[in-house]
């Protein structure tokens, strides 16, 4: 349950946000979100005494996306937090790549998964170029959909560029691993 527990935390408030949507609208979307993200940051709390990246990231974003709404009135504008949030990991991503800093490894930590520790920052740096490569498209995506799709398409455009394709960078990372590092060892 370790593993996917953070996965569970990202996916839950996507869903709940989208039913809410379509049959109470945007503003009671958010709100439920949030809560949903609330109470599993608490209950990952009192737990474990630990809140993941992962929810914190989440839980901040949802704030910014909501408050940008109320003020500014316009739907569209729940994205740009989730585009500065993207913008800032990549930047985050290519100082880890210039410090020869593995950002698969940092990213996993939230995991707690053992056969990770074990591997070494140089073994995984080459999969530094396929998170900044899929970052760099959330990016563009974004700033594309923004600039040309409705709040529904941009939602399905920004949920399947998020947890499905992070699943499959996931994958091709783990694969990596398994044939280029354990194999070596």
């Amino acid at each position: 349950m370790k593993k996917i527990s953070p996965i569970i935390n990202i996916i839950i408030p996507t869903i709940a946000f989208w039913i809410c949507y379509r049959l109470f609208g945007l503003l009671p979307a958010m709100i439920i979100s949030v809560l949903i993200s609330l109470v599993a940051v608490l209950q990952a709390y009192t737990k474990k005494k630990q809140v993941s990246n992962t929810q914190i990231i989440g839980l901040v974003g949802l704030i910014l996306s909501s408050t940008s709404i109320v003020f500014s009135g316009n739907e569209k504008l729940y994205y740009i937090p989730a585009l500065i949030s993207n913008i800032v990991l990549l930047c985050f991503m290519v100082v880890l790549t210039i410090k020869r800093k593995s950002v698969f490894l940092y990213l996993a930590k939230d995991f707690q998964i053992k056969s990770l520790q074990h591997i070494l920052e140089q073994d995984v740096l080459s999969l530094n170029y396929l998170w900044m490569c899929f970052f760099f498209l959330k990016c563009i995506s974004k700033i594309a959909g923004l600039i040309y799709l409705d709040f529904e398409k941009m939602y399905w455009v920004v949920f399947f560029l998020g947890d499905p394709a992070m699943l499959i960078v996931v994958g091709i990372s783990v694969i990596h691993i398994k044939r280029n590092v354990i194999n070596v060892e």
